[in-house]
C-alpha cells in the first residue's frame, strides 16, 4: 500500500478522485495475463468533465522490453499503454499513465518507469460518455514468455473532476483560435484553406494482420499528414432510409438512424482563424462498440494484383466487414513512427509537418476529429476487423487493399494517396492454383483476332475497351471489331475456382491511308531475363511486316533462327528454350528484324 500512496500522490491535490485497486501478486506467463479491476458505484457516464484521468501499476520483469501493455474498457474499448519499451530494464517500477505526465511519452523514457508518463494511446478514449462501471482488464503480454520472468504487483485506475486533457498546440503558435503560427501548403501564402490529407498505413496492416481459414483480421491506421484537421460534427438531423427519424431511436428494421455530417474546415487570414462547414455523410450509433461510427470512413478488401498500377481496380476476392470508425487520435507521428508517409514515401515525424497538433475535437461523441500529424488506430482484435474471404480462396499471394474515406465524403488536400496495397500469402485456404494467362493478337484494319494462351481456367472473360460489352466464354479464340482508329485497353480475365488471373495490353487501331509509320515494331521484350530453362519473347507489330527472329552469340554467329515469315499486324509470343537448344550458360543476343526496324535484347542464361 505504500506504493500506492506514492502513485496517488502524483494527482493534483484538491481534485475529487475515486480510484480502484488490484493487489494480486501475478506471475507473467506467456499469451495475455489479464488482471480484472472492479469498478462499482461512480457515475454512469464518463467524459471531460468527470472521467478516467490516470492508470498506475507495478510490475517486475527481467527484460521489460518484452511486455506489452493495454487496458480494456467494460464496454471493450482497448488501448494500448506501452508496447515493447525500456530494453533490459527491470519492470515498470511506480509507474502512472496520465495525459499530463512530467516524464513525456513512455516511449522515449528510459527504464525504469518510475514516474508519471504519457501512455501510447489517450486515456480519454475512454472519456466519450460509456459506462465506467464494470470489469477493467489490465492486459498484459510477454512476448517470449521462456526467456525471462516477471510478476505484477498492482494496478489502480483513478477517476477524477476534469481528467488532464490530451497534450496540443491549443495556446500554442498555431491551433482555432490563433492562426499567425499556421502554415500554408505553399509556405509562403497568409490566406489559406487548412485541409486534412487522410492517408493509410501499410506498417500498421504489417505489424497486426492474422490468417485463419475463411478470415484475415487486421488492424488499419487512418494518419492526417495535411495541414489542417479532420473534425467533423453531428447536425442533429438522422434518418431512416429516406424517412426523417429520432437520432435516439431505432429504425424499424432493428438498426441505427444515420445522423447527417458536417466537416470543419479551418482558414487562415494571417493571424485570425475562421472556419466553414460543409456537408461530410453521415454517422451511427455502433452497438457492440457503445459509441458513434463515422460511416464510410474506411475499406478494406483483398485482392489479386493485375498489371493495373491502381490497386482500387484490381479484382476484389474478399471484403471487409467493418467501414464505419470512431475518428479519434488515438497515436501519433512520433509515438507510431512508420505510419505517417508522404507520398514520395519519406517517414514522417510530427516534426515534419507544420502544423502538426492542430485541432480542437478528437473522440467517440457526436464531435469527432484527429489531430494534424495524429492519426486513428483500429486493432486487429477490436469487433469487426477483419476481411471475409470465400470458401473457394486458395492459398496463394494477394494484396490487402484499404481505402480511407473511399466515397470522398471529405475535403483533403490530396484524394490519390488515400489508398495502399499491402502484400499477404495465404497458407491456410484451399488448396489449388491460380490460372496461367495472356494473348497474342492480329490486327487487320478494324478486326482483331485474339488468341488467348491460358492454362487451368473455367472460363474467360474479354473487355475491350470500347464501351463494348464483356464478352464470356471457354474458347481461346475470338475476334471483335472496334469502332474505329485509336488505341484501346483490352483486359482479358481467366477464372478457374480460385479466382481471376488478369491480362492488360494496348491494341491500336491504325488509319489505313495516310503516310505508313516508319517503325513498325514495339514492345519488344523477353522475360524471365535471366533465365535457367525458357525465354518468352513477345513483340507487337503496328502494321503488317517480314519478321526474322534470331539468336546469336557474342561474336554475332546465329545459333538459331526462332522465326522467319510475315506477320499481320499484332502482339505475337515466341518460345525460346534453353535445354532444347542446348545452350550452355552466358550472354547471347535476340534480335529481331521487321521490314523497317531492326532492335537486339541481351539474354542472360544460367
Amino acid at each position: 500500500m505504500k506504493k500506492l500512496l506514492l502513485l496517488l500522490a502524483f494527482l493534483p491535490l484538491g481534485s475529487f478522485a475515486q480510484s480502484f485497486t488490484n493487489t494480486t501478486a501475478t506471475p507473467i506467463t506467456g499469451g495475455d495475463v489479464l488482471i480484472p479491476i472492479q469498478v462499482n458505484g461512480i457515475a454512469n457516464q464518463i467524459n471531460g468533465t468527470f472521467g478516467l484521468a490516470s492508470v498506475c501499476l507495478d510490475i517486475s520483469h527481467e527484460f521489460v522490453e518484452d511486455l506489452q501493455l493495454r487496458l480494456q474498457s467494460p464496454d471493450g474499448k482497448i488501448i494500448d499503454l506501452s508496447i515493447g519499451h525500456g530494453g533490459n530494464g527491470p519492470g515498470y517500477r511506480n509507474t502512472c499513465f496520465m495525459m499530463n505526465g512530467t516524464g513525456g511519452r513512455i516511449q522515449y523514457a528510459p527504464a525504469p518507469f518510475t514516474g508519471t508518463y504519457l501512455p501510447e494511446m489517450s486515456l480519454n478514449v475512454f472519456n466519450d460518455g460509456s459506462d465506467p462501471n464494470g470489469t477493467w482488464l489490465l492486459r498484459i503480454r510477454d512476448i517470449f514468455p521462456t526467456a525471462d520472468t516477471g510478476t505484477f504487483h498492482f494496478v489502480s485506475v483513478f477517476f477524477m473532476i476534469n481528467p488532464p486533457a490530451d497534450p496540443t498546440a491549443n495556446g500554442g503558435p498555431c491551433n482555432t483560435s490563433d492562426a499567425t503560427g499556421c502554415a500554408c501548403p505553399d509556405g509562403v501564402s497568409t490566406d489559406c484553406d487548412l485541409l486534412p490529407d487522410m492517408t493509410s498505413s501499410v506498417l500498421c496492416i504489417q505489424q497486426d494482420h492474422q490468417e485463419y481459414a475463411g478470415n484475415i483480421t487486421m488492424g488499419n491506421a487512418t494518419p492526417n499528414i495535411g495541414w489542417g484537421p479532420m473534425e467533423i460534427h453531428g447536425t442533429g438531423s438522422c434518418y431512416c432510409d429516406s424517412v426523417v427519424s429520432n437520432c435516439s431511436t431505432p429504425c424499424p428494421d432493428g438498426s441505427y438512424p444515420k445522423e447527417l455530417v458536417i466537416q470543419r474546415i479551418y482558414h487562415k487570414d494571417g493571424g485570425s482563424m475562421t472556419y466553414f462547414d460543409r456537408p461530410a455523410g453521415t454517422m451511427s450509433y455502433h452497438p457492440t462498440h457503445g459509441h458513434v461510427h463515422v460511416d464510410n470512413w474506411a475499406d478494406f478488401t483483398l485482392r489479386r494484383a493485375t498489371p493495373d498500377p491502381d490497386s482500387r481496380n484490381w479484382p476484389i476476392i474478399g471484403t471487409g466487414n467493418k467501414q464505419s470508425f470512431c475518428l479519434v487520435n488515438l497515436g501519433d507521428c512520433d509515438a507510431n513512427y512508420g505510419y505517417c508517409v508522404d507520398d514520395q514515401g519519406v517517414t514522417l515525424n510530427k516534426s515534419d509537418i507544420p502544423n502538426s497538433d492542430l485541432g480542437s475535437v478528437s473522440g467517440c461523441s457526436r464531435d469527432q476529429g484527429i489531430y494534424v500529424g495524429n492519426l486513428d488506430i483500429y486493432s486487429s482484435g477490436l469487433n469487426g476487423m477483419g476481411i471475409v474471404l470465400p470458401s473457394t480462396t486458395c492459398n496463394g499471394d494477394y494484396y490487402i487493399v484499404s481505402i480511407t474515406d473511399p466515397m470522398n465524403n471529405f475535403l483533403e488536400t490530396n484524394d490519390q494517396n488515400n489508398w495502399v496495397a499491402v502484400p499477404i500469402t495465404l497458407f491456410q485456404q484451399s488448396a489449388g492454383s491460380f490460372p496461367i494467362s495472356g494473348y497474342t493478337y492480329t490486327v487487320l484494319a478494324n478486326e482483331v483476332d485474339f488468341t488467348a494462351s491460358a492454362l487451368g481456367t473455367d472460363s474467360l472473360v474479354w473487355r475491350f475497351g470500347d464501351g463494348s460489352p464483356a464478352v464470356t466464354t471457354t474458347s481461346p479464340g475470338i475476334q471483335h471489331t472496334f469502332p474505329g482508329v485509336g488505341s484501346y485497353i483490352v483486359t482479358l480475365y481467366a477464372y478457374n475456382t480460385c479466382g481471376p488471373t488478369v491480362t492488360i495490353d494496348t491494341v491500336q487501331i491504325l488509319s489505313t491511308t495516310g503516310i505508313e509509320q516508319i517503325n513498325d515494331l514495339v514492345n519488344f521484350t523477353a522475360s524471365p531475363n535471366p533465365s535457367s530453362d525458357v525465354f518468352r519473347v513477345n513483340y507487337t507489330l503496328i502494321n503488317p511486316s517480314s519478321v526474322q527472329l534470331d539468336l546469336l552469340d557474342m561474336t554475332g554467329r546465329r545459333i538459331a533462327s526462332l522465326y522467319s515469315g510475315n506477320q499481320p499486324a499484332g502482339k505475337f509470343l515466341q518460345t525460346l528454350d534453353i535445354r532444347e537448344l542446348g545452350l550452355a550458360s552466358g550472354i547471347y543476343n535476340l534480335r529481331l528484324q521487321t521490314g523497317s526496324h531492326q532492335q537486339t535484347i541481351r539474354l542472360v542464361a544460367f
